[in-house]
């Protein structure tokens, strides 16, 4: 579309509509993938690294390998950006790290950022709990949340770089302060009262708003524990502050009784924790997804088309997101593979699953 100099510039001075119309355009795509009975595949730092790659040029994709197509939706973290550091995954820089987010993009493609924030006060990874009151902190003192918000402004900036061809920001699926239900992250349900996350999620909205950042659609992500309405709405911001309702189931690992066992009880507790965001997501007209999932090391070759499948049917799930194949190099030398992979037990049926039409990919 050829613009006039009075639209190049009305978008100067008010950049915020670079952004308002792609934004609306991603919630309703998300909407009619789901009414249509679609749901989008997603997988976390799909071209960083991979079940036995670690190239970090962003290059490959153990999706791609598999059936030839790239995920619809890639999933990607902020951490660690706020140290600074220069390097993002695997060896891979905060630039390829913006590349692969713009040709996801161009591709036709959704990014999702999640943001395992380093803790502003103690300095240590998301993790670390050591202290209990840091929620608080950052709401009560000044040293904190001039920590706070210098990681804001470290991530409103580089945000603010995610732009097309013709300078419009990317529309992004902003995933902050996720699983809160649980106690493992700095913010979560034993570190922080309802009403403290609240007020920082609000805090978090409304400062990356100011700085221009309105290419985001928050999602609200509840880990995958069996919860109800009531649960879910604990520390739920509220609805002007949140666009996508979001749940986490994985494959229970631990469970006795086989493949078929575990199998049931993924479809049982998907199953319940989807009603409850559809529930709201009906009431509120907002899209809802499976934010994580993932069978971890699967050893069962059905697992798509007796499990996943099954687990998606009935319920209008715009996209599902599988955490990422860490190869042997991660962690604590094992790795864990939670999406399939070249030469996976499970690759076959991967194909098979793709082909039943449910699961969309970037063609």
């Amino acid at each position: 579309m050829k613009r006039s100099f009075h639209h190049i510039l009305l978008l100067s001075f008010f950049p915020f509509l670079l952004s308002a119309q792609g934004t609306g355009e991603l919630l309703q795509r998300l909407r009619h993938t789901a009414a249509a009975g679609n749901v989008y595949m997603g997988h976390h730092d799909d071209t960083f690294y991979g079940k036995n790659w670690t190239s970090g040029a962003c290059e490959n994709s153990d999706l791609e390998s598999v059936c030839g197509y790239r995920p619809m939706v890639l999933s990607v973290d902020l951490c660690p950006l706020e140290l600074q550091n220069g390097y993002y995954m695997s060896g891979s820089t905060w630039e390829q790290h913006r590349r692969a987010i713009i040709e996801q993009h161009q591709r036709g493609g959704i990014t999702t950022i999640s943001w395992h924030m380093y803790n502003p006060v103690t300095g240590k990874d998301a993790w670390d709990v050591s202290d209990t009151r840091t929620v608080r902190k950052i709401l009560r003192r000044i040293y904190a949340r001039r920590k706070f918000r210098h990681n804001l402004d470290l991530a409103a900036d580089y945000i603010l770089t995610l732009r097309d061809d013709e300078g419009q920001l990317i529309p992004i699926i902003f995933r902050p302060f996720h699983e809160s239900q649980g106690s493992w992250f700095w913010w979560g349900h034993d570190l922080c009262s309802s009403r403290d996350f609240v007020r920082l999620w609000r805090f978090t909205h409304k400062y990356l708003s100011k700085k221009g950042c309105t290419n985001l659609l928050y999602c609200f992500s509840v880990s995958g524990v069996t919860h109800t309405v009531d649960d879910y709405l604990e520390r739920f911001p509220g609805t002007d502050y949140v666009d996508i309702l979001g749940t986490e189931v994985y494959r229970d690992n631990s469970l006795t009784g086989g493949i078929e066992a575990k199998r049931a009880d993924f479809i049982r507790r998907a199953h319940q924790n989807l009603a409850v965001v559809q529930q709201l997501g009906q009431r509120w007209q907002n899209p809802i997804c499976l934010a994580e999932s993932g069978g971890e090391n699967t050893d069962d070759p059905e697992w798509w088309t007796r499990a996943v499948i099954p687990a998606l049917q009935g319920y209008s799930v715009s996209y599902i997101n599988f955490w990422a194949n860490q190869p042997i190099s991660f962690g604590n030398g094992e790795g864990k593979a939670h999406c399939t992979y070249p030469g996976a037990i499970d690759a076959p049926d991967f194909l098979k699953a793709l082909n039943t039409g449910k699961l969309v990919m970037c063609k």
